[in-house]
């Protein structure tokens, strides 16, 4: 049987927030709001851009007065508009007060969506009316008709045509919105977004021959679309059977089949389109092309032909597969780098990103280019007036579709008639919504003309595939202003020579050498509809020919992303990359090989040099060694980097490189051997200055010599290599040693052993070097017991200062390092804290915070909810947080927990748990806990073991109860519920309850 795979992270997240999703719908069910409430809050922790567990969560508040149903419903009704979340937002604002918001809602829905009339309570229309002072209302039903509720004369008006109506009426003919006023008075919902209320949206693709797909309408849900297939003949659809989806998703598509049996008469590209006319996505479409192809070659075969060469070109029988690592004999074209440019640009959408772009090409590319502009019938009004204007300045040449053809066909319009020009140009693709920078075009076109086989040429990008800076993964914010200069500027400095051969270029900004172009021939329409992957499929064409591809690093370009397509975006992305395999064999594996190989590296580091060195501090740096696990250490070290950058100098952190985080219980978490990487407190501003230890550590030291480090602190060594021990030595700097836990001495860290016990801290460190042998090491490093700890005696014995958090923890240092003298500097001032809130009396609620692993007391915890639920104890634990297993810990009926929290809502969280007292369950002695004072400032007195700085830290305050470590469940419940949240000071004490 095969081993079923480990889950991914958002996998296992996604189950999670699945799991509770259920949960809060199955008590929504039986009526019990409140219990539903519950679940749904812990389904949005885990996955708060789930928009379905988002509506969720509102309508439960809602149902329930929460006070904050409005905004839930807000922020899904940002993100997605959708009937149901409007509807929500009404009735959340109706009940807090808020008639603005009732009519603002009400209004949207009404102008955009298909409203029943029936569903809408009479007080929000009320409401909404005398709020935005509007004498009636009105809307749009499943048929397409208009109607109204007002006094007075009712007049429609749509483009340059008004008229009087009788209501109900059908929608009035001709484009744009409908106005409906009531004698002159616009009514609430007026004007009425036709085009988009009648909005289709739908994918298609090939199946055995004929089509499949889905269509549905989004503001009109539960209509169903008419779909035509257009050829030689028509053939009507419509769309019929609900689409298997999961019951929470929020598009509800209808799907449809056409065999191809009922398809006897096409030949070549089909049409699929909605009602308005407009292509759903993945059409125009030839479903029989790779029948046909198949066919071709094997008469040809029978004919004595052995090779495909005979298809190439043959618009009927045009899809042949070719290997993708195939190469054609090298290409040979002349140089030519003065050759005019022509830029094209497609364009659909998005007035003020295209008109951005536009200033940027007009401001950057030389004397003599020119920018044409294909227009693929775009529904905006303003941007087409925009670019007449332009049109009409001689700025561009303006090109426009009737009918949206998409990206394809939009771009092979402006290679076309760029091609048609009277001289011979080079030709840019452009996206319209990138910025380009100084000096773009001239790098991009001196790089393809350096060889004489050089096709095409892209540039650095934070959103650019394969070419994507400084993240190579992509999807990195688009710097804006002067600091896209400055970015554009540094990648000129840092890489001015720079070329690199890439298996493909990248359609955001595709330089295209004019003899490759005439060699190969123009972006392939009847594959790829409307866009994604045909650049990969022209570059691997040229690849044939003889062509290369080249990255030029020097030459830097924004690009905003990709625009959406709606739900069926990642349906066309997924079929046109099958396309794509099934056309180039191996395509996929070309481009794995190349990531891994990342022969771009070099110029992705070059350019963060470059970048790091203008944040130079004239005041010097302090370098800050830690891990990268957060936590309590992540915190310390970001409060250090605001201290010291108050203070003038810079912040430079060092941390290990994590290999990527695959599975759910993070098994596959493992630094990469030897490997640091450093920042400046920012995490993600220079992903690419990484230096393998020691083999780099020459150059890691000049470049830290050049920012005249002042002191070194060392926060955590592990996952670091050995070698930077001594860092703070080769630099000539004091060095300081913070302790945060006990990798110093125990190579569990924590003193947590095998049995998942605290071990006591036996002297003989034989008896360690045995528990590492059962448990393994969390320092991912080969050291003995003995010889860790003489190798922390040297390191602390070197240190300037050796800081310890609490006097606990200080003396534990001392136990093993006598020759130590830590000082103790708090993490908080324990001093400043609230007063004790007041609880109601009632069933003992216990507050658990933070992410209770093992070390955390996961196991004590557990272990009480199952002894408070079979001595069904009047006793409930409520995890503020995560833990190792949430499923377990809920299944005991006695526990619940909320899922991930943010440091700013924890206080109002634990307060909204309605605790009567708190409990930290870590069964290893602390050296601070930042939970403790969370769980103090939310108001509630703590229970805790007596070990640690936990321990010293309740003592100090007064604000808790301790009891001895290794009490079983029973006892530790008992010890609970005799608990007085409400009593004085006095009861503190160890064992005392």
């Amino acid at each position: 049987m095969a081993r079923k795979r480990p889950l991914t992270r958002n996998e296992w997240l996604a189950e999670l927030a699945e799991r509770a999703w259920v949960r809060g719908q199955a008590d929504l069910e039986r009526g019990s709001s409140a219990d539903a409430l519950r679940w749904f809050e812990r389904a949005h922790r885990i996955a708060p851009e789930d928009l379905t567990v988002g509506l969720s969560l509102a309508a439960a508040q809602l149902a329930i007065g929460h006070a904050r149903a409005a905004a839930s419903f807000r922020d899904v009704a940002s993100r997605v508009d959708l009937r149901e979340a409007l509807i929500g937002l009404a009735g959340a604002c109706f009940v807090a007060g808020d008639r603005s918001g009732v009519a603002d809602a009400l209004n949207r829905l009404l102008s955009r969506h298909v409203v029943d009339e029936s569903r809408l309570p009479p007080e929000l229309i009320t409401t909404a009316l005398r709020a935005a002072d509007a004498p009636g209302w009105c809307w749009i039903d499943h048929d397409e008709r208009v109607h109204a509720r007002a006094s007075g004369r009712i007049e429609l008006s749509r483009g340059a045509v008004s008229r009087i109506a009788r209501l109900p009426c059908p929608v009035p003919a001709g484009q744009g919105d409908v106005a409906v006023t009531a004698n002159g008075v616009p009514l609430l919902g007026s004007p009425l977004a036709i085009d988009r209320i009648q909005r289709v949206e739908g994918f298609v693709r090939a199946h055995e021959g004929g089509l499949e797909g889905w269509a549905w309408m989004p503001a009109a849900p539960d209509v169903r679309p008419e779909i035509e297939v257009c050829g030689e003949g028509v053939t009507r659809i419509i769309a019929e059977d609900l689409q298997p989806v999961p019951a929470r998703a929020f598009f509800r598509p209808r799907t449809f089949r056409v065999p191809a049996a009922r398809l006897p008469r096409y030949r070549g590209m089909l049409r699929v389109l909605a009602r308005d006319g407009r292509d759903l996505l993945g059409s125009p479409i030839d479903p029989g092309i790779e029948q046909r192809s198949a066919v071709f070659i094997s008469r040809n075969l029978q004919g004595g032909v052995r090779d495909n060469a005979a298809a190439v070109g043959r618009p009927e029988i045009a899809f042949v597969p070719v290997r993708a690592d195939l190469r054609g004999a090298p290409a040979q074209a002349r140089a030519a780098p003065r050759r005019r440019v022509a830029v094209v640009i497609p364009v659909y959408r998005g007035l003020a990103a295209t008109l951005a772009c536009l200033d940027a090409v007009f401001a950057t590319v030389p004397a003599g280019t020119r920018v044409l502009v294909v227009d693929d019938a775009t529904p905006e009004r303003e941007l087409a007036e925009a670019l007449d204007v332009l049109q009409r300045q001689r700025r561009i040449v303006l090109l426009r579709h009737d009918r949206n053809r998409g990206f394809p066909a939009t771009a092979n319009a402006g290679l076309r008639h760029a091609c048609a020009l009277a001289r011979p140009r080079d030709m840019v693709l452009l996206n319209s919504d990138t910025l380009p920078t100084s000096g773009w075009l001239e790098r991009l076109r001196a790089a393809v003309h350096a060889d004489g086989d050089t096709g095409t040429a892209t540039p650095f990008s934070n959103d650019a595939a394969i070419l994507s800076y400084p993240d190579k993964e992509g999807g990195n914010r688009a710097p804006d202003g002067r600091g896209l200069g400055r970015l554009a500027a540094a990648a000129a400095q840092a890489n001015p020579n720079a070329a690199v051969e890439i298996p493909t270029a990248v359609g955001f900004c595709m330089y295209i050498r004019r003899e490759c172009l005439d060699d190969v021939g123009f972006f392939r329409e009847d594959l790829f509809a409307h866009g994604y992957g045909e650049e990969n499929d022209f570059c691997l064409r040229a690849r044939h020919r003889g062509w290369r591809h080249i990255a030029v690093p020097a030459a830097y370009v924004a690009h905003a992303g990709a625009q959406s397509f709606g739900p069926a975006r990642e349906h066309l992305i997924a079929r046109n990359l099958e396309v794509l395999e099934r056309l180039h064999p191996g395509y996929h594996a070309l481009i794995a090989a190349f990531q891994k190989a990342d022969p771009l590296a070099p110029a992705r580091r070059r350019l963060d040099q470059a970048r790091w060195a203008t944040g130079r501090r004239a005041a010097g740096a302090v370098v800050l060694m830690t891990h990268d696990s957060g936590g309590g250490v992540e915190r310390v070290v970001s409060q250090r980097c605001g201290a010291i950058r108050a203070e003038g100098r810079r912040p430079i952190v060092l941390r290990p490189v994590i290999a990527r985080e695959a599975t759910a219980d993070d098994s596959d978490r493992r630094y990469v051997s030897g490997e640091c990487r450093i920042d400046d407190g920012i995490a993600g501003e220079y992903p690419n200055l990484r230096f393998a230890i020691p083999a780099e550590l020459r150059q890691l030291l000049v470049l830290l010599r050049r920012e005249r480090v002042q002191s070194v602190e060392l926060h955590h060594m592990l996952g670091h290599h050995p070698a930077l021990l001594d860092l703070a030595a080769r630099l000539g700097v004091p060095q300081d040693t913070i302790v945060h836990d006990y990798a110093l001495v125990c190579p569990r860290v924590s003193f947590i052993g095998a049995e998942r016990r605290y071990c006591g801290e036996p002297p003989d460190s034989a008896v360690c070097d045995a528990c590492i042998a059962d448990a393994g090491s969390a320092l991912e490093e080969d050291i003995g017991v003995a010889a860790l700890r003489a190798r922390s005696a040297s390191l602390l014995a070197a240190s300037r200062r050796v800081i310890a958090p609490s006097r606990d923890t200080a003396m534990r240092i001392i136990r093993y390092f006598p020759d130590a003298r830590p000082e103790v500097v708090m993490h908080e001032d324990d001093e400043t804290l609230p007063p004790v809130a007041v609880r109601v009396a009632g069933p003992q609620r216990v507050c658990v915070l933070g992410g209770i692993g093992i070390e955390k007391g996961y196991d004590v915890l557990l272990a009480c909810a199952r002894d408070a639920a079979a001595r069904r104890l009047p006793v409930e634990f409520i995890v503020v947080g995560h833990t190792i297993d949430d499923d377990r810990l809920i299944a005991t009926g006695a526990a619940f927990v909320t899922g991930p929290y943010k440091d700013e809502e924890v206080g109002a969280l634990v307060r909204g748990q309605q605790a009567t007292l708190g409990f930290l369950p870590s069964i290893w002695p602390e050296t601070w806990c930042f939970t403790l004072q969370h769980l103090w400032r939310a108001g509630l007195r703590v229970a805790a073991f007596d070990i640690g700085a936990i321990a010293e830290r309740i003592r100090r305050t007064g604000r808790g109860w301790l009891m001895p470590l290794g009490m079983p469940a029973p006892a530790i419940n008992n010890a609970l519920l005799a608990v007085r949240p409400n009593a004085s000071d006095e009861c503190v004490g160890k064992g005392r309850a």
